[in-house]
């Protein structure tokens, strides 16, 4: 009995030196891709894959990727490689059918592109983004990119939730300005009030303008937005889109997102 006591009371002096925490996991992930190019459908999908991680984030991001790609793929979200091949193979299928109405005509061969990336990490959350571009026929393909941000802790996603006060006039003036900022390319100066209300599609006018339908994600210096093709401007202007600095946007954040972005060691 004495012994016993002994060893159990070196088990917890070392307990207590070292502490009763488990290291997390570093977020880890593979490029998988799956290719097929017929004269009936051309299909490219490519995916950072999470091969490691914390059990949570890993989970969440595998079943974000699943259900970009589509969300019907029913097997174990494990096995990276499966998930794109099944994926893959229904996007041919689809393709295939979209080839044969066409058939005789001198449009192009279908396509689909779908490329999500892990665009960008810190030790408290990561950040992906899903860029897809398809030609089904008519005068041009369709493009499309959203977002999403996971905290590492627990792998919970962020979206819309992350903001508040979005209503204000003050906030609303912080897309305007990002929508100069993309409208002037780079340019030195900053465009017109007037210079970008001929460039949207608009009617609330450049004072109120609409949230983006997708939803915001954050990057490693800010907060993302991205509107859509036709979304708030023509088809030539492409996907009308920037990044606000939390610097600027940081009093529209929640305590749970500014919290995040705070912790600079993951813990």
């Amino acid at each position: 009995m004495k012994t016993g006591f002994i060893i159990a009371a070196a088990a917890l002096a070392v307990t207590a030196c070292t502490g009763n925490k488990t290291e997390q996991k570093a977020f880890a992930t593979d490029s998988l891709s799956f290719e097929n190019k017929t004269h009936t459908a051309i299909v490219t999908l490519k995916a950072d894959y999470p091969t490691s991680g914390p059990d949570a984030l890993t989970t969440a991001v595998r079943e974000y990727i699943s259900e970009q790609l589509g969300g019907t793929y029913g097997g174990s979200l494990a096995a990276g490689d499966s998930v794109m091949d099944f994926y893959g193979k229904r996007h041919t299928a689809r393709l295939d059918v979209i080839a044969k109405d066409l058939e005789g005509s001198a449009t192009p061969t279908p396509s689909f592109t779908q490329t999500i990336t892990a665009a960008a990490e810190t030790p408290a959350y990561v950040t992906y983004t899903d860029c897809s571009e398809s030609f089904l026929g008519g005068a041009h393909g369709i493009t499309a990119q959203t977002g999403a941000t996971f905290r590492k802790s627990d792998g919970r996603r962020f979206g819309w939730e992350m903001l508040r006060d979005t209503d204000t006039e003050d906030f609303r003036a912080l897309l305007k300005e990002g929508l100069k900022e993309y409208f002037a390319a780079g340019a030195d100066t900053t465009i017109t009030d007037g210079q970008l209300a001929e460039a949207l599609l608009a009617d609330s006018g450049v004072d109120y303008l609409p949230l983006p339908k997708s939803a915001p994600y954050l990057t490693a210096d800010g907060v993302a937005f991205v509107y859509q093709p036709y979304e708030i401007a023509p088809y030539a202007a492409g996907r009308p889109s920037f990044t606000v600095g939390f610097d600027k946007i940081r009093s529209y954040l929640t305590q749970t997102v500014i919290k995040m972005i705070d912790n600079k060691d993951g813990k």
